[in-house]
């Protein structure tokens, strides 16, 4: 990554400081989330336009955030469940 490219209201190494901050810990969990969607294949152009969506109207409808609530509880049940399987395949694997 170019730490001088220009986000269009700061740069990188701004981001950078700002992460350094004791109260940036949502900007971190959220960069993090994002940097993760932009890797999955099934986070799509459709998706980023409604983040971007409610970014612009910087608000979540209740609905929708208590929706993404639950779904993400789901989410990370299932991600639990794999790395428990994933875990317990090793575990078979270093004693057999």
């Amino acid at each position: 990554m170019n730490t001088n490219t220009d986000t269009g209201f700061c740069s990188v190494p701004e981001i950078l400081l700002m992460l350094r901050a004791p109260g940036a810990g949502w900007l971190a969990t959220l960069l993090s989330a994002l940097d993760e969607a932009g890797r999955d294949p099934d986070f799509n152009a459709y998706h980023r336009a409604i983040l971007a969506r409610c970014l612009d109207e910087q608000a979540v409808p209740a609905a929708v955030a208590e929706s993404a609530r639950q779904r993400t509880v789901q989410f990370e049940q299932a991600l639990a469940a794999q790395a428990s399987g994933h875990t317990r395949q090793h575990e078979r694997a270093a004693t057999a």
